[in-house]
């Protein structure tokens, strides 16, 4: 296959409009949306209608050029598709693109188009943007319109938008029906990863910032990892186990992590859905209820080679936001230590800085972001290119 982060033909590019790659999650009239699966994949009949939020993006302008590639089911951090080819990764061909939103994120990053729209359960944007060297804005649970989209946990997925630039980006999130309604945080807050290393450079971003910096020491993440893991789990296999009857037909990758959801039971699946409102009203008092944005790596480590076994972590930073419903977002940032987030045979992966925001406060984020732009250098084609 000649282009791996496309499911099928794409359209020409058209120059002076916004070009758009749908992940194959999302209804996209006139063709099959596949789910990244071969099985799904033989049954699958055209769309007879776009998905609400692709059917937005066309009355916006955009032109949308087909569908991307993207792990079987959405159910992966890793960007591996056994039947359709797995995308390359721009930064580096030897180090994993990410998931699961993989052929949205290497179409962004190649230029092939301005936006991908994805799909992120526990990390599925955010991922693969830092893995790429691109921005990824994972917006507020339920803001987006999801009718039309494949489900992979309910209680945790959102469709998000992966660009080069904040123009671009803010464009996306508007024209899947995002609102950028003004207003900046009063300050921002750290919340520790555990790798010294990385919280380093968390740290040196936000001393460059005009805009008072706390310590939040009271923001757990693990608790908030394991809890939004029991859901995903839970729900994806409540979803997807129809498709075990085949499981010799998936990924095997995929299979061993969906049959894990067959172990929770429900009294944990209801104690962790009871945390979860708990969690989020104690989240909204740390954040001053809108007050205040987080602010962490994406991923608090390289991105992984192709050849390697284990991505279980890889979400470890990500999950716990969708698993609150807040908004959040993933920018590249040229600060780091070259080769610190990655590095391969192709080149370096940049540094990717994770901002949180609690519910609707998706301008919030997009502010920061420009005024971490204006501080440090841009990257090559990737930093903001206008307002």
């Amino acid at each position: 296959m000649t282009n791996p982060w496309m499911i099928g033909e794409v359209l020409a590019y058209q120059p002076g409009v916004l070009n758009v790659i749908v992940k194959d999650l999302l209804d996209v009239e006139g063709l099959p949306t596949t789910r990244g699966s071969r099985l799904v994949s033989r049954s699958a009949k055209p769309a007879r209608c776009d998905s609400s939020a692709v059917a937005r993006l066309r009355a916006s302008g955009a032109h949308v050029r087909g569908k991307a590639n993207l792990v079987e089911f959405a159910f992966g951090t890793h960007g591996f598709n056994p039947w359709f080819g797995t995308p390359v990764n721009p930064r580096s061909p030897d180090l994993i693109p990410g998931g699961s939103s993989s052929g949205s994120a290497v179409a962004v990053a190649l230029g092939e188009v301005e936006v991908g729209i994805g799909t992120d359960t526990g990390g599925s944007v955010r991922i693969p943007a830092a893995c790429c060297g691109v921005l990824g804005l994972k917006p507020t649970h339920g803001l987006i319109d999801d009718l039309g989209c494949a489900p992979l946990a309910p209680s945790l997925d959102t469709i998000g938008v992966l660009a080069r630039n904040l123009a671009e980006l803010t464009a996306g999130f508007e024209g899947i029906g995002g609102t950028i309604e003004g207003g900046q945080a009063s300050w921002v807050g750290q919340v520790l990863s555990g790798n010294a290393e990385f919280d380093a450079v968390v740290a040196q971003i936000l001393s460059r910032i005009d805009l008072p910096v706390r310590m939040i020491l009271e923001f757990e993440i693990d608790p908030l990892w394991r809890d939004g893991t029991t859901v995903l789990v839970a729900e994806a296999y409540a979803q997807l186990r129809g498709y075990l009857a085949e499981a010799h037909r998936l990924d095997p990758r995929g299979v061993a992590r969906l049959q894990s959801g067959r172990e929770v039971g429900e009294v944990a699946y209801r104690e962790a859905h009871t945390r979860q409102r708990i969690a989020h009203q104690r989240a909204m008092e740390l954040l001053e209820m809108g007050e205040g944005i987080v602010a962490l790596p994406t991923v608090a480590q390289p991105v992984p080679a192709l050849s390697s076994l284990d991505f279980s972590s890889l979400n470890r930073l990500t999950l716990p936001f969708n698993y609150l419903g807040f908004p959040a977002l993933a920018l590249p940032v040229d600060v780091a230590p070259p080769g610190l987030q990655g590095r391969g045979v192709g080149g370096v992966v940049p540094f990717s800085l994770q901002l949180v925001a609690v519910d609707r406060r998706e301008s919030q984020l997009l502010a920061l972001a420009a005024r971490i732009y204006d501080a440090f250098p841009m990257l090559t084609g990737l930093g903001q290119t206008t307002g």
